[in-house]
C-alpha cells in the first residue's frame, strides 16, 4: 500500500513554536509529529510514503537521511510554487496507479486506516473522506452524507445555525487513479474547495467512512499542548518510552536527585532537575532540558535544551528549543517562549503571550503583549523618557495605554499633550488621547508643538501633567511634570506599574470628558517671549537657525516684531526641542550651550534673584552665583522624595531656563539694554569647560560605582551628590550616575578647559571599565 504524507505546512498559528521548523517536525512527547503519522501508516502495511515538501523541506530530508522510516520507503517532493492540498498530492504521486491514502503530516491520529480502504474499496468510490464526529463544528469543515455514506454536500466552518451536522474532515483521504485525473496539473487546486465539488457535480461516487478513534488537528498552540496531555493520559494509542514509573515515561532512566514527580509526564534523555524541583501533572520535559532548584513545572512542554532556573514557576507553557527561563520568573497559562529566547530573573509572562526566537524579556519586566520586535524592558523610563521604534515598539496600542496609565495618576486628570511634525505623531498622539479619556481625564491638545513651548502651555494652563510625542525611526515619548520639569520617580513607578499590570481608571459611557484643541497657545507663546524684552530690538540682528523647523521659525517671528534685524554676525542655534541655545559669533566663535545658559544666569543674578538649575548643570554657576551673593538650588532628574522641592517650586516659575528661545530674547534684550557685546559678557564668565560621555557597563551599575567611589575619595574631595557621585579632582570636577535603566553609566568632568576635562573623563573610563569587567568576572 502507498501514502502520500502532505508535509509542507509552515503552520503560521503554531508561532513561536514554527518559526524555524516546519509544522510536521513539532515534537510531541520526544518526537516530531510525523514520526508517529508514519508509525500509524507502518502499521496498516504502508510501504512506501511520498512526503509533499515546501517550508523547510531540508529539515525533513535531513531527519531521514536514508529515505526509509522502519519498513517504509520515503521520497521527498519538492514543491517550486504554491499548488493547493489537491495540486500538492497529484504532483507527489504521478507514478501512483492503485489506490492511495491519503494524510496529513500534522495531524495526530489513531483511525483505522484498513477500516478506511476496505469502505473505500466495497463502495467503489473515486474518492473517500475519513470523518469523525467533533465537539464543536465551528472550527472544521464538515461533510453531510445519505444512508449510504454518499456525501451530499459541505459546509465549511460554519456557525451552529449552520452546522447541520457534526462529521468533521479529518484531513484523511482514501483516493483512486480516476480521482487524480481530476486535479488539473501545476496549478492550485484545494481537496475541500475544488476537487471535492467536482466529483460531487460530475455525480461520481464520494463517499465517507466515519471513524472512531481519535483524531487531533494540532491547528495552534493550544491543541498542541492538550494533545501532549491525551498522548500521557492514555487517549490515544501511540508509541511512547517505557513506563518507568506510574505514569511516568522516559526512555532513561530519570536523573538522580531529590525532587517530586507527579504523573503523568514525559522525561526525556540527558534531562537534570536539581533538588527540590516539582514537575505537576502533564509536564513533558524534552531531552537535554534544565530544571533548577526548587522550580515548579506543571502542564507545561520543555523542547530540547530550554533551561528553567531555580525558583521559577511555569503553569500551562511552552518553551521552545534553547529558551531559557532565569532565576524565580514565572510563565502563565498559554505563554510560549521561542527558540533561543530569554526570560529575565524574577519577570513575568502573561497568559497567552508569545515571546519570539532570540528575544528578551529584561529582569523584572511583566509581558502582557507578544513580543515579536525589540526587547521587553523592566523599566519603561530612560533618560530620554520612553523611547522605541515607531511601528514596532510605539504602537498606537503601546500609546493607548500610555495614555490611559497617565490619566490613572493623581496628576492626570487634566492633562496637556503635543506632537511633532509627523503625521506617524500625530496618530500616535490620537491613540494616547484616546486612553487619557477612557481614564476619566480632560485633555488639553497642543496640536503640533515643541518641547519648549509645551513647557510654556503646560505652565499657562495650570497643567500638572504634560505628555510631548516626537516620531522617526526611533520614536520618543516625553512625560513632563508641572513648568515641563521632569517627574518624580514615585510618578513613573505608578505609571509603569499601571502600564505592566493593566490598572487603568475607567470612565463610564457618560463620563467622558473633553478633548479641547487649543492651538492658538502659540500666539500666547509668541507674546509671552515679547514681553520678555525690555524694549524693543532696533538695532541688534541675529540669524535663527534650527533643525526644528517649527522652533526656529517662532523665534524668528518674535525677533522680527521685535525690530530685530535678520542678518549675519550672530548666529542662534536652537536644539531640536527648542530648549537648548548656542551661539555662533562672528568674533568668539562656537559658544557652547552651557556657556550661553551662564549668561541668562549671570543676567538673573544681576536682579538679586537665585536659579533653579538640573542636578547636572556646571558646578562653576555656584561660584558665579556666589559673586552675586546668590545661590543655585538644584532639582533631581528624577528624585524619589521631597528633598528638591524648594528648588522645583522656584524652577516652575523660571520657565527661561527650559526654553532657548526665551533665553535668545532675554540675551539680545541685555546687550541692548546695557550696550555691552557679546565678548564683552563673556569676559565677567568663569572659565569652565564639560566634557560628557556614557559608557556601557556590565553588572549592577551601583555596584560598579560602589568598588571605585572608595578609590576616588582617596584621590579628591567628595562633593555633596544625590544622584550619582560627584569627586573634586585636582582642577577639576567629576560625576558619575548610572542611567535610569542601568544599562550605563554617565560621566561628567567639568574643568577650567576642555583638555583637562577630556583627560579626566579618559581616565574615569579606563577605570568603569576595568570595574566593569571585575563585576562581569565575578
Amino acid at each position: 500500500m502507498k501514502a502520500v504524507i502532505m508535509a509542507g505546512g509552515q503552520g503560521t498559528r503554531l508561532r513561536p513554536l514554527t518559526c524555524d521548523i516546519p509544522k510536521p517536525m513539532a515534537r510531541l512527547c520526544g518526537r516530531p509529529i510525523l514520526e508517529y503519522i508514519l508509525d500509524l501508516l507502518c502499521s496498516h502495511g504502508v510501504t512506501h510514503g511520498y512526503l509533499t515538501l515546501r517550508y523547510l523541506p531540508n529539515i525533513i530530508r535531513s531527519h531521514f537521511p536514508e529515505g526509509r522510516y522502519k519498513t517504509m520507503s520515503l521520497s521527498f517532493v519538492e514543491e517550486d510554487k504554491p499548488l493547493g492540498t489537491a495540486g500538492s498530492v497529484k504532483n507527489a504521486a504521478g507514478d501512483i496507479d492503485e489506490d492511495f491514502i491519503v494524510i496529513s503530516g500534522d495531524a495526530m491520529t489513531d483511525l483505522d486506516l484498513s477500516a478506511a480502504m476496505a469502505t473505500h474499496k466495497k463502495n467503489k468510490a473515486a474518492a473517500t473522506i475519513v470523518v469523525c464526529s467533533v465537539p464543536d463544528p465551528r472550527e472544521y469543515g464538515l461533510v453531510d452524507f445519505d444512508e449510504n455514506g454518499r456525501v451530499t454536500g459541505f459546509i465549511e466552518k460554519p456557525s451552529f445555525a449552520q452546522a447541520v451536522t457534526d462529521t468533521a474532515n479529518t484531513g484523511i483521504y482514501i483516493l483512486s487513479p480516476k480521482a487524480l485525473e481530476y486535479i488539473p496539473e501545476n496549478r492550485p487546486f484545494d481537496f475541500a474547495k475544488d476537487l471535492f465539488p467536482l466529483l460531487l457535480s460530475r455525480d461520481e461516487p464520494l463517499f465517507v467512512h466515519e471513524a472512531k478513534g481519535y483524531w487531533c488537528d494540532i491547528g495552534d498552540l493550544a491543541t498542541y499542548a492538550r494533545c501532549q496531555q491525551d498522548m500521557l493520559s492514555g487517549k490515544i494509542r501511540c508509541r511512547l518510552p517505557r513506563e518507568i514509573a506510574q505514569g511516568v515515561y522516559s526512555p532513561s532512566p530519570l536523573p538522580p536527585g531529590n525532587y517530586t514527580i507527579t504523573p503523568p509526564c514525559y522525561i526525556g534523555e540527558g534531562v537534570t532537575i536539581e533538588e527540590g524541583a516539582t514537575l505537576g501533572p502533564g509536564t513533558v520535559v524534552d531531552d537535554r532540558s534544565f530544571i533548577g532548584r526548587r522550580a515548579k513545572v506543571k502542564s507545561s512542554i520543555l523542547l530540547p535544551a530550554s533551561f528553567v532556573g531555580d525558583r521559577a514557576s511555569l503553569s500551562g507553557a511552552i518553551l521552545c528549543p534553547g529558551a531559557s527561563v532565569k532565576r524565580a520568573a514565572s510563565l502563565f497559562e498559554g505563554a510560549v517562549i521561542g527558540t533561543g529566547a530569554t526570560v529575565g530573573e524574577e519577570a513575568a509572562v502573561n497568559p497567552g503571550v508569545c515571546i519570539w526566537p532570540r528575544k528578551i524579556v529584561e529582569d523584572g519586566a511583566i509581558v502582557r503583549d507578544n513580543l515579536q520586535y525589540g526587547i521587553a524592558r523592566a523599566a519603561l523610563f530612560d533618560d530620554d523618557g520612553i523611547t522605541g521604534e515607531t511601528g514596532v515598539e510605539l504602537t498606537p496600542e503601546f500609546c493607548a495605554r500610555i495614555g490611559a496609565a497617565a490619566a490613572s495618576l493623581k496628576e492626570g486628570k487634566r492633562i496637556g499633550i503635543a506632537c511633532s511634525r509627523e503625521k506617524s505623531a500625530s496618530a500616535l498622539k490620537l491613540a494616547m488621547i484616546s486612553g487619557m479619556l477612557s481614564a476619566g481625564a480632560q485633555v488639553f491638545d497642543f496640536g503640533e508643538s515643541f518641547e519648549a513651548e509645551l513647557n510654556f502651555a503646560l505652565s499657562f494652563c495650570g497643567l500638572k501633567l504634560g505628555v510631548f510625542l516626537q516620531s522617526g525611526p526611533v520614536g520618543r515619548i516625553k512625560i513632563a511634570a508641572a513648568g515641563g520639569l521632569p517627574p518624580t520617580r514615585p510618578m513613573e513607578r505608578e505609571l509603569e506599574n499601571s502600564i505592566i499590570k493593566g490598572e487603568f481608571s475607567r470612565s463610564a459611557w457618560d463620563s467622558y470628558k473633553e478633548r479641547v484643541e487649543l492651538k492658538g497657545i502659540r500666539q500666547l507663546y509668541t507674546e509671552h517671549l515679547s514681553r520678555l524684552a525690555k524694549e524693543d530690538l532696533a538695532g541688534m540682528s541675529a540669524i535663527v537657525k534650527s533643525a526644528n523647523r517649527l522652533a526656529g521659525k517662532v523665534l524668528t517671528e518674535v525677533l522680527l516684531n521685535l525690530g530685530c534685524g535678520i542678518a549675519e554676525g550672530m548666529t542662534l542655534h536652537l536644539s531640536e526641542d527648542g530648549t537648548r541655545l548656542s551661539i555662533l559669533d562672528y568674533e568668539l566663535g562656537y559658544i557652547w550651550p552651557e556657556k550661553v545658559f551662564a549668561l541668562c544666569c549671570q543676567m538673573e543674578f544681576e536682579k538679586g534673584k537665585d536659579v533653579a538649575l538640573p542636578a547636572d548643570a556646571p558646578r562653576a554657576l555656584d561660584s558665579l552665583a556666589a559673586r552675586y551673593g546668590r545661590r543655585i538650588l538644584r532639582y533631581l532628574a528624577c528624585p524619589a522624595d521631597s528633598s528638591d522641592s524648594k528648588a522645583r517650586e522656584l524652577a516652575e516659575t523660571q520657565l527661561w531656563a527650559r526654553d532657548g528661545l526665551a533665553c535668545a530674547v532675554m540675551l539680545l534684550s541685555y546687550m541692548k539694554e546695557t550696550g555691552k557685546t557679546l565678548p564683552e559678557l563673556m569676559e565677567n564668565l568663569p572659565d569652565f569647560a564639560r566634557v560628557v560621555r556614557s559608557v556601557r557597563c556590565e553588572g549592577n551599575p551601583g555596584n560598579i560605582i560602589k568598588l571605585f567611589s572608595g578609590e576616588l575619595n582617596s584621590r579628591g574631595t567628595c562633593l555633596a551628590q544625590t544622584e550619582g557621585i560627584g569627586i573634586k579632582l585636582g582642577s577639576g570636577i567629576v560625576t558619575i550616575r548610572p542611567t535610569k535603566r542601568g544599562k550605563s553609566l554617565v560621566m561628567l568632568a567639568e574643568a577650567a578647559n576642555y583638555e583637562t576635562a577630556s583627560e579626566l573623563c579618559d581616565g574615569l573610563e579606563r577605570l568603569i571599565k576595568s570595574k566593569s569587567i571585575d563585576i562581569k568576572g565575578k
